[in-house]
């Protein structure tokens, strides 16, 4: 899939996403209700200004018969678009993923982080690990993140662009 979503490691965003967590290490926070507010503000942020998405926080679902809460939901006018959950620096986040799998949380395209490191899951599939002390890395997660669509997002986004060029007569 080509890249939309440009992101670089430079930005401003990326850049108060790891000031805070400065702030927090200095004052020696690390329990997740505080430290998920860098990240929350992180994609919220670069969610509204590269895609005009919003960040929902803790909106639940359904998924099966359970309902689930993710720490954040993004979307767009009419879709879901990806989900985030954070987790504490000293949880173990392998089994803290699977935990959540365990409990039906979506796979389609979703972060899980611990302010260390983020795995993107898109597809019901790992896709990639990334160091989020490392602002580029934090880039290429954000851009994977929002460039992914789901095959039936996809579809439907061909459909709406096929229309808008039968409107306005393009082949």
């Amino acid at each position: 899939m080509p890249r939309t979503t440009h992101l670089k490691a430079g930005h401003k965003a990326i850049q108060q996403y790891h000031a805070a967590l400065n702030v927090y290490s200095g004052q020696h926070v690390e329990h997740e209700g505080a430290l998920e507010t860098a990240f929350q503000r992180l994609l919220a942020d670069t969610a509204r200004d590269v895609k005009g998405w919003t960040l929902i926080p803790k909106q639940s679902m359904k998924v099966g018969g359970r309902t689930v809460i993710p720490d954040g939901t993004v979307r767009d006018d009419f879709l879901r678009r990806g989900y985030w959950e954070a987790k504490d620096t000293h949880d173990d986040l392998d089994a803290e993923i699977r935990k959540k799998i365990d409990k039906g949380y979506p796979l389609g395209n979703i972060i899980f982080e611990d302010t260390r490191q983020a795995v993107l899951y898109q597809g019901r599939r790992e896709r990639a690990r990334y160091d989020l002390t490392n602002p580029q890395k934090v880039a290429d997660l954000l851009n994977d993140f929002y460039d992914y669509a789901e095959p039936d997002i996809e579809g439907f986004e061909q459909a709406v662009q096929e229309f808008k060029d039968k409107e306005a007569g393009r082949p």
